[in-house]
């Protein structure tokens, strides 16, 4: 620790930055333990509201706002003043909380999660945009690091806090009770950025939102969810060909905007950029069946709400786990990392798949364990070089692109993952060997994820040699 606190640890909690760090950590925390506190509590919201086919839209349409929200804050700054921007990005993430907490169907809750879901990813990318203006240079990194470190507590305590209100419907208000308590602690926030945070301007916006491009991609991740509601082949098929044109549609008017909101090459496996950015975008829609372990456990297994909140967290922990193990690895063993990092991640897919029809919940721990550990491995050296190859003119918007895949492969993972499990029948699934057989269905499939990115990742090795 340096001696001058300016610089220091310390220099966080100092006079003038102290309520400005935990205005701006508190709003990332928001948004992360939210995600794992509904993740947690959605199979009691569904044996209160009904709505099962819909299961999987609660967290599309909460990371569809997400992206949308994120990719909003350097429009917001370039306008108003950080404390006009984080009043809106809490306004709106209450706002939802509030549709939530006093949803009368499954239908008024799906209307919350999107403003949530808009205020949390505002929330989440303000801390980051805002750090150079709250704070000085010699405080840039620490608190990057602690923004970083708030998603390995929210996997800790999330579970945790959801298992809670499921549990004890009668004491603590049921599973509104969890979204009620967003409401007084995003509330508390509100209050305290309205005296800690800056009222002044940074710098004008000369930059246009890309509305059109981004509703159009959402659009895509909703076709093919509603394609999938009807649990039939033939509306899932038009679904995903509705999806691929609306993607060819913004690829096309992407490529002819003076602003891009996707570098050039990106996603394309024979150029080096794109083949990074898409193994990037493959471990994480192998990520995809997450959301469903919870009400996987719980249905089939009979596990607790509390204990099938931990095993669905143990993904992000041994993630956290893992990238922290490897963070400091020679060039040779990034490389190894990131070649074994997908194979791991199909092992811990298969072992799920089988340990979800008929083997006990440790081998489920250990499948879900593999996974996080594989995609751990390989995702912060991915993401560094992900910027160490992007060409030139693509090296400044690097850093969001690494934002902007990880939240499309999120949105369309979740569609996918719903999509899947509505044809293996989950909706109509009553008995604990019915909704078991599903489970193995939806990891089964999905396991093509991890394998399609093991083959990206290799393709990343051989051109970036």
């Amino acid at each position: 620790m340096s001696d001058n606190n300016g610089g220091s640890w310390r220099g966080l909690l100092a006079a003038g930055n102290a309520a400005r760090f935990l205005v701006i950590t508190g709003g990332v925390a928001l948004h992360a333990v939210s995600i794992y506190v509904v993740a947690t509590i959605m199979p009691t919201v569904v044996a209160d509201l009904g709505g099962l086919n819909f299961f999987a839209w609660t967290t599309t349409l909460y990371v569809a706002g997400s992206l949308t929200g994120a990719a909003a804050v350097p429009l917001v700054l370039g306008r108003t003043s950080p404390r006009a921007a984080y009043r809106f990005a809490f306004g709106l993430f209450l706002l939802g909380s509030l549709a939530c907490a006093t949803a009368p169907s499954m239908v008024i809750l799906l209307l919350g999660r999107p403003a949530q879901g808009l205020g949390g990813g505002m929330l989440t990318a303000l801390a980051y945009a805002t750090v150079r203006q709250m704070f000085p240079p010699s405080l840039h990194a620490r608190a990057i690091t602690l923004f970083g470190s708030v998603w390995g507590i929210a996997a800790v305590i999330g579970p945790a806090i959801g298992g809670l209100f499921a549990q004890y419907a009668t004491t603590l208000g049921g599973w509104r009770g969890a979204f009620v308590a967003d409401l007084l602690i995003g509330g508390l926030f509100l209050v305290l950025g309205e005296r800690a945070l800056p009222a002044n301007r940074e710098e004008a916006s000369t930059g246009r939102f890309p509305g059109l491009r981004l509703m159009l991609l959402a659009s895509a991740a909703l076709a093919v969810s509603a394609g999938g509601l009807s649990g039939q082949a033939r509306d899932s098929l038009i679904g995903i060909v509705a999806a691929a044109v609306l993607v060819v549609v913004v690829l096309w008017l992407d490529g002819r905007a003076p602003h891009r909101l996707l570098p050039k090459g990106a996603f394309n496996p024979l150029v080096p950029l794109g083949a990074v950015s898409a193994t990037i975008g493959f471990m994480i829609l192998s990520y995809s069946p997450g959301p469903f372990v919870p009400y996987l456990l719980q249905a089939g297994h009979g596990a607790t709400p509390i204990v099938a909140g931990y095993v669905s967290a143990i993904m992000a922990l041994t993630w956290t786990g893992a990238a922290i193990a490897t963070a400091s690895l020679t060039r040779r063993g990034i490389r190894m990392s990131i070649a074994v990092g997908p194979p791991l991640m199909l092992a811990g897919m298969l072992i799920s798949a089988w340990a979800m029809s008929s083997g006990p919940v440790l081998f489920i721990v250990v499948g879900q364990a593999l996974s996080g550990i594989g995609i751990g491995l390989g995702w912060s050296h991915l993401c560094a070089l992900l910027m160490e190859v992007a060409p030139p003119e693509a090296r400044a918007s690097a850093g969001p692109f690494i934002t902007t895949t990880q939240t499309l492969a999120s949105v369309f993972g979740s569609a996918i993952a719903g999509m899947v499990a509505n044809l293996a029948g989950l909706p109509t699934a009553t008995t604990p060997d019915a909704i078991a057989a599903t489970a193995a269905v939806l990891f089964g499939a999905l396991a093509l994820f991890p394998l399609i990115g093991t083959f990206l990742a290799w393709q990343t090795l051989r051109l970036t040699k």
